[in-house]
């Protein structure tokens, strides 16, 4: 291992003269001052291994990474609106989307499809909150026109959400979906949207005629993509609704032997076999917040997120430090047991 791959030389003001100095004896608030981009985006990789940057890369876990980008896709009446909304929940509350974790960040979601009425009543039914949500409805704007992303930018500019949902792909767009031209415009425009914003953005789209040919349209959507997830109704019409959920690509993480089973209940999607108690809620809630940021959790963060009652959450904790699952780490403060 070279030296240079250890440290690097700096300008010591009192001799007047460069010094060397391993990383280990900088402070991270020097590094920082320290160790700039070369050419305005780039850094030599010795140095760039050093610096500080958020220690979770995603907002859920395997599925949208921090600035990156996923789409799900799935045909009509398979619930693919009620599944973002529910995203974007979990994501401004920090829970875990069906025992998947997620990283808290602020949402954006706009829809291009249904009205505001039926939105509202969709939310309301769920009895949740929705902290750190922004919803926004609107028939016209597509993001490939210049009129379209000047109202983006300004949502954008308002909100700085960290995470863009967008339902669906074919209301956003003027252009064909099927045109290689076209989407190749689409999702260069959503490009500099991620970059001016730091922003990752998911897209809800619908599938061709074979779901097992991936999403409608051209396949420049598949390639730009860091995951790629194909959801399947799997009841008939007539019954509950129930679901699966197969990511076909994460560029970052194996795919799952097994597609996720989902049934929706009080509008929510929950894995098929059975709706998660309070105590389920409340061990998830203190898991996903360990594994993500090493966070511990107070009883006030939980009620924040109506996982349950003031008395179902304070029994639930109890419950999970006797069973070893959490430690109680002073007065109020809860964390997962490594």
């Amino acid at each position: 291992m070279s030296a240079l791959s250890e440290g690097m030389y700096v300008f010591d003001p009192v001799t007047n003269s460069p010094v060397f100095m391993s990383y280990s004896e900088m402070e991270e608030d020097s590094k920082e001052v320290i160790l700039k981009p070369i050419g305005g985006f780039c850094y030599q990789a010795d140095q760039f291994v050093q610096l500080r940057l958020p220690p979770v890369p995603y907002y859920v876990r395997d599925w949208l990474p921090k600035h990156g980008k996923a789409v799900i896709y799935a045909p009509p009446k398979s619930g693919k609106s009620f599944l973002a909304i529910q995203i974007a929940r979990c994501i401004g509350s920090g829970l875990p989307f069906v025992d998947i974790p997620t990283t808290q960040g602020r949402v954006l979601a706009a829809q291009f499809e249904l009205g505001q009425e039926v939105l509202q009543g969709r939310l309301k039914l769920t009895g949740k909150s929705y902290p750190e949500v922004f919803l926004g409805t609107t028939f016209s704007m597509k993001i490939d026109t210049e009129g379209g992303q000047r109202l983006l930018h300004k949502a954008m500019e308002a909100i700085h959400p960290d995470v863009l949902i967008l339902d669906p792909l074919v209301k956003m767009m003027a252009g064909d979906e099927n045109e290689t031209r076209d989407m190749s415009k689409l999702v260069d425009i959503l490009d500099e949207f991620i970059e001016a914003y730091g922003c990752s953005i998911l897209v809800i789209h619908h599938p061709g005629k074979d779901i097992t040919r991936g999403g409608r349209g051209s396949s420049v959507l598949e390639g730009w993509v860091d995951s790629y997830i194909e959801m399947k109704r799997t009841s008939k019409q007539e019954e509950p609704l129930k679901t699966k959920i197969n990511p076909k690509l994460l560029r970052h993480a194996q795919l799952p032997p097994e597609p996720i089973t989902l049934a929706l209940r009080n509008f929510e999607f929950v894995r098929e076999d059975g709706s998660p108690t309070v105590k389920d809620e409340v061990e998830a809630f203190i898991k996903s917040r360990w594994v993500t940021a090493g966070d511990t959790v107070s009883p006030a963060q939980i009620l924040a997120v109506d996982i349950g009652s003031s008395t179902s959450v304070y029994e639930a904790l109890g419950k999970l430090v006797e069973e070893g699952k959490i430690v109680q780490v002073k007065r109020g403060e809860y964390q997962w047991k490594k």
